[in-house]
């Protein structure tokens, strides 16, 4: 019973685990937040950009530039929605 329990803890703190962003892609700020924890990074992107904030930036778009927290820099933001792709393709605006 123990190594069910140790193994179902496992399976579930490694789901848990963020990862960063490719560097040189483009993301849109949801695509981010589903990668981990990036709200305060789109937020200081954003900040850094003199850019407004619309819907916690989930519809702007931003640049990997990597390094060892997925560093981000804001692009701009996508009027028309954001246009999420397949992982290694730049997210872009619709």
């Amino acid at each position: 019973m123990k190594s069910t329990t140790f193994a179902a803890m496992l399976v579930l703190a490694t789901g848990a685990i963020a990862r960063n962003c490719t560097p040189d892609l483009n993301y849109c700020g949801r695509t981010l937040l589903e990668i981990g924890n990036y709200q305060p990074q789109i937020d200081q992107a954003l900040h850094d950009a003199g850019a407004g904030e619309a819907n916690g930036g989930a519809d702007d778009l931003f640049h990997c530039g990597g390094g060892p927290n997925g560093v981000i820099t804001f692009i701009g933001f996508c009027a028309n929605g954001c246009r999420t792709n397949p992982t290694n393709v730049n997210d872009a605006c619709n």
